[in-house]
């Protein structure tokens, strides 16, 4: 009998050591290329030993780019990449059946050096991932930098803006994100690439080209053929690098062919290096007709987006678009056992695990334990409003919890239709301590999207998760090509500004507008007006700039190989840049729920309660409540979010309203307003430096809430019904684009059958109410606190931050203690 077999559910259930079960029911080869996997995600802010730099990516993109200083910008970066696709080495590992590399080796990291100067300063100082000989590789970084910086995508647009607002930006103090294309993520538009394959789509282009040509050669001159010398570019452009694409799929092809042929002895393996070298041979260049096929493309595709981009995101519907090839595989034709499917399934979540890159300490920071939100969409409806969820749901869901990988995680659009043994396997999954999938309200964020941006409603039913949370169609005219969510604000410096007329405590310095001295306010709505008048002065200054940056990005750093796999760009022969698409635009409001408790804390005790004065509140926050500790626990005990209590709740009502009115009078490049969208990731522990003392009683340095709508840690005191009843006054619709609300649940009071309809009434009722999300922790604080002790025993533990999920053993102390610190509800308690 296994050690599996030995140890019942139940024991498992209360010992909470899922990753043991599933290291044990999980294949030989999914174990085995589970634990092949290097970390790429930062731990802490520092990458893991062993993690490497690859120099080969950066020497073939500058190589190439050097060599065609004849050719426009995009031809130039077109060529570099082709230079890339051709020569960069290649492998296969052992028991893999799908291919493709972020790097030249399994514990490599890339490089992108042509993005920013920031970027690449940091990698020369940090000399943990610096590969041997340091002192070669080193040398080779300096001259690559050298080269780059003054031209690279970040300085062109830094160029754009006035010097005192670059400052502003670069301290991270109101915001956080650049406007370049290079830095972001993008849908890709899969009904178009599994329809026409890059073939197909070369053709298209093709077509437009000889068109273009009969338009500026063949006809009298006239004004109207001038804009085709610029589709041109464009057109070839992506062509050249489309066709280097096909190439590096088949150079694995050849690969998997001669080890086959030439070295493998096992009779089973070489059979399947001769179906690996068939498939990469086939996609993504034609279109697949197999699930190996369609999973194959889809991750050659997204790895190839990714030599050409830091890609922080991985919008997907994997069940949606993968579904039907299980569903002929698997149950129709029988080509494939479930088990097989699973494998498959399974390595490809390792896949898109491995993958990572250099990136920027601060985002290390703020994205602890991961390399980017690969948020996963699956479940909704269809089309036609029917249930979306399939056989493929559940396989990806079953794969998740053998493999237990914290990129990618799931979220899970719940309806009213979803089917009930798909609703299993998502609680299966939240109960055995992942974290995801997040639960997403399907209606709601359906109505949401056609609210703010006009998406029809058989599009809005396609939209798919850019990050962490917000939604947008993945078709012809709702992919989202650009991270909008460059405007991000720490929103709870606009409290800040408002108690100190616009001055910056933290930096010392004069930041926003000057709003009156407001030890001198006599009421609360002086004080309201003041807060108002920061908060849109904060949006307005992060809109100006990603507007700009999104605008000039098709001249300034434009992506032809993106810009190739949208129908809509082909068509217009334009840069993915260019804003012809419907818009997806959001303002990410990092510390936003501190806003409505501080406010309520002034109202209550200054104005209502006359229990202090505004002088008086004035020294304490200067002072960081240092020698003003009984007045600051009276802060703390003012009226707080989640209680249901509507003397804080409308407050905070009237600020998710009031800021969605100005979302309105803004506008993206493509005319859609710019609604809020409150969330977190790490950032409520890595701004807690930036954000002054504030009238909730939190101090310079202490945590800010951990989540777009959550209650603060511990103030939640009246039992999970009371969080809903508080985070339904929120309109879900008309107020946000989007918002996060983080729980803990009991994993004993979940347990079995009785724990499943337990957690189902819950989401029952948390749907009714109209929210639009909740995630969960089910881990309970022995086991964290034993893994805090002993991090070696807990390798696959995980838990949810804010958006997204991580391995607890790769967080900082302070964010660990941060998920200690949360309520576990009972429920029905």
């Amino acid at each position: 009998m296994s050690a599996v077999e030995t140890r019942t559910i139940e024991e498992i259930e209360k010992s909470g050591q899922w990753w043991w079960w599933a290291e044990h029911k999980r294949s030989k080869r999914l174990d085995y290329l589970r634990k092949a996997v290097w970390k790429k995600g930062a731990k802490g802010s520092g990458y893991n030993p062993g993690v490497k730099v690859d120099l080969e990516r950066a020497v073939l993109f500058t190589e190439a780019f050097k060599a065609n200083e004849a050719d426009s910008l995009r031809m130039r970066y077109a060529k570099a990449l082709a230079n890339v696709f051709d020569n960069i080495t290649i492998f296969i590992q052992d028991n893999a059946q799908i291919m493709g590399y972020l790097g030249s080796r399994p514990h490599t990291i890339v490089w992108h050096p042509e993005i920013l100067f920031l970027l690449n300063e940091d990698l020369y100082n940090d000399r943990t991932v610096i590969p041997e000989p340091e002192a070669e590789s080193l040398a080779l970084i300096r001259e690559l930098c050298d080269y780059w910086n003054p031209i690279c995508a970040g300085a062109k647009v830094f160029n754009l803006v006035p010097p005192e607002e670059i400052v502003k930006l670069l301290t991270g103090v109101i915001g956080w994100g650049l406007p370049i294309s290079r830095i972001g993520y993008a849908t890709k538009q899969w009904d178009y690439m599994f329809r026409l394959g890059l073939e197909g789509i070369l053709a298209e282009i093709d077509e437009r080209i000889a068109e273009a040509e009969r338009h500026i050669y063949d006809k009298v001159p006239d004004p109207d053929e001038l804009p085709y010398y610029e589709k041109l570019d464009v057109w070839k452009s992506m062509k050249v690098v489309l066709e280097a694409v096909i190439r590096w799929a088949r150079r694995y092809s050849r690969l998997a062919k001669i080890i086959a042929e030439n070295f493998e002895t096992d009779p089973k393996r070489k059979e399947e290096l001769l179906r690996i070298a068939e498939v990469c041979e086939k996609v993504p260049a034609r279109p697949p007709e197999h699930l190996h096929e369609s999973l194959q493309f889809d991750h050659f595709i997204q790895i190839a987006c990714r030599y050409e981009a830091c890609e922080g995101a991985w919008p997907a519907r994997p069940d949606y678009w993968h579904g039907p090839f299980y569903e002929k595989d698997v149950n129709q034709d029988k080509v494939l056992t479930r088990e097989e499917a699973l494998d498959l399934t399974g390595e490809f979540l390792i896949r898109c695990y491995e993958v990572g890159w250099f990136w920027l300490m601060l985002a290390r920071d703020t994205l602890q334990g991961i390399t980017g939100t690969w948020v996963w969409t699956i479940g909704g409806v269809n089309e036609d409003g029917t249930d979306a969820c399939n056989d493929m749901t559940d396989c990806l869901l079953e794969a998740a919890r053998l493999v237990r990988v914290a990129n990618p995680t799931f979220a899970f659009r719940y309806h009213p239709g979803a089917r009930m043994s798909t609703l299993r396997q998502v609680f299966e999954c939240i109960r055995q301590g992942l974290g995801y999938p997040s639960m997403r309200n399907d209606p709601v964020l359906i109505t949401n999207a056609m609210h703010w941006h006009k998406h029809p409603l058989r599009e809005a039913r396609r939209w798919v998760h850019q990050a962490c949370m917000s939604p947008c169609p993945d078709t012809k005219l709702g992919c989202q090509p650009f991270r909008m969510a460059n405007a991000t604000i720490i929103a709870a410096k606009a409290i800040e500004y408002a108690l100190f007329d616009g001055y910056d405590n933290t930096l010392q310095m004069q930041f926003g507008p000057h709003t009156g001295d407001a030890s001198r306010f006599e009421s609360f709505e002086e004080l309201y007006q003041a807060w108002y008048t920061q908060i849109k002065w904060m949006m307005d200054t992060l809109v100006k700039l990603t507007n700009g940056g999104r605008y000039m990005a098709q001249y300034l750093d434009p992506r032809p190989l993106l810009s190739g796999l949208y129908e809509r760009c082909v068509e217009l022969g334009v840069d993915s840049s260019h804003p012809s698409e419907r818009g997806n635009s959001w303002i990410t409001f990092f510390a936003w729920m501190e806003t409505g408790d501080s406010l309520a804390a002034v109202k209550k005790l200054v104005f209502d309660e006359k229990k202090y004065t505004m002088p008086q509140l004035i020294e304490a926050l200067k002072a960081n409540w240092e020698g003003y500790e009984e007045m600051r626990m009276d802060f703390v005990r003012a009226p707080k979010w989640g209680n249901d209590d509507d003397y804080v709740d409308q407050i905070h009502v009237r600020c998710h309203r009031d800021v969605a009115r100005h979302s309105w009078e803004i506008k993206d490049p493509t005319g859609n307003p710019w609604p809020p969208l409150p969330e977190n990731i790490a950032a409520y522990v890595t701004n807690a430096t930036k954000v002054w003392a504030l009238p909730n009683g939190r101090r310079l340095g202490d945590t800010l809430y951990d989540g777009g709508c959550s209650p603060g840690a511990g103030m939640d005191k009246k039992g999970p019904t009371a969080v809903l009843r508080s985070v339904a006054k929120i309109d879900h619709i008309g107020d946000v684009r989007a918002t996060l609300l983080n729980q803990r649940l009991s994993p004993q009071q979940l347990a079995g059958e009785k724990g499943f309809h337990v957690w189902y009434s819950y989401i029952k009722t948390w749907a009714d109410l109209g929210i639009d999300h909740v995630q969960f922790n089910m881990v309970d604080n022995e086991t964290l606190k034993a893994a805090q002790k002993e991090p070696e025993k807990y390798p696959e533990l995980i838990v949810r931050i804010a958006g997204y999920s991580a391995h607890f053993v790769d967080l900082n102390k302070k964010t660990q203690d941060t998920i200690i610190a949360r309520n576990v509800q009972e429920l029905g308690a």
